[in-house]
């Protein structure tokens, strides 16, 4: 009786172990954003991934490997003001949001 109830707590083990490890490798390379108003279209394409907006909230589950600030000017300029941001895991203060939505270029 006792080795069933250690090969279930093992075997609980091991599964959590692996969706922490499935969630990290997601977040390691999705991104999510936040817009200051809400999105005007539910999906877009930005840099090969594609993004899925509900309201104000974007996110995606892949980006390409590009310095965090650089993300954030590119989809700042193409969407609008952000107001929060994390890509590949790494998330933007408030103060480099600013500097992300002042530096950004309007796609135009």
């Amino acid at each position: 009786m006792r080795t069933a109830a250690h090969a279930g707590l093992m075997a609980c083990a091991l599964m959590a172990g692996l969706t922490a490890s499935s969630a990290f490798a997601a977040d390691s390379e999705g991104a999510w954003l936040k817009l200051k108003t809400p999105a005007t279209s539910e999906q877009f394409i930005q840099d090969g991934s594609v993004w899925r907006c509900k309201a104000e909230l974007c996110t995606t589950t892949k980006v390409r490997a590009l310095p965090v600030a650089r993300a954030c000017r590119k989809l700042a300029g193409q969407l609008g003001e952000l107001t929060a941001f994390n890509y590949r895991g790494e998330p933007l203060d408030d103060a480099a949001i600013v500097e992300c939505n002042t530096a950004a270029k309007p796609k135009g």
